[in-house]
C-alpha cells in the first residue's frame, strides 16, 4: 500500500517514470553515502569494511550507467524515444561513477 502512495506523490510532483528512475537512483547514492556520514563508523569499522562500501558504490554506478544505455538503447529502438533521455541517464551513472570514485580515494587516504 505505501508503494501506491509513494507513487501518487511523485506524480504530483511531477516525476514520470523516466525522471522518477533518475531522481531514485540519485536518492539512492545519497542515502548510502548519508548513511556512513550519520554512523561515523570510519574509526569503528575494519579497513575491509571500509574499502568495501566504496567498491560497492562504484559496482552499484556501473550497473546503473550498464542499465541506462541497455534500456535506453531499447526504448529508442521500439518507440523512437529520443536519445536525450540515454544521455541523460549516462551523465547521471557517470557522475554517480565520479563521485564514487572520489570516496575511494578519500577512503585510501584515510586509511593509509
Amino acid at each position: 500500500m505505501a508503494a501506491g502512495s509513494t507513487v501518487n506523490l511523485l506524480a504530483k510532483l511531477g516525476l514520470g517514470s523516466p525522471n522518477r528512475c533518475l531522481v531514485m537512483l540519485v536518492l539512492v547514492w545519497l542515502l548510502n553515502v548519508l548513511w556512513l556520514g550519520l554512523n561515523y563508523f570510519w574509526r569503528f569499522a575494519s579497513v575491509q569494511v571500509l574499502l568495501a562500501v566504496p567498491i560497492l558504490l562504484l559496482v552499484y554506478g556501473l550497473v546503473a550507467l550498464l542499465a541506462y544505455v541497455y534500456w535506453g538503447v531499447k526504448r529508442v529502438r521500439e518507440e523512437d524515444a529520443p536519445y536525450a533521455n540515454v544521455m541523460v541517464g549516462v551523465i547521471v551513472a557517470i557522475t554517480l561513477l565520479y563521485f564514487s570514485f572520489t570516496l575511494l580515494r578519500f577512503v585510501l587516504e584515510a586509511v593509509g
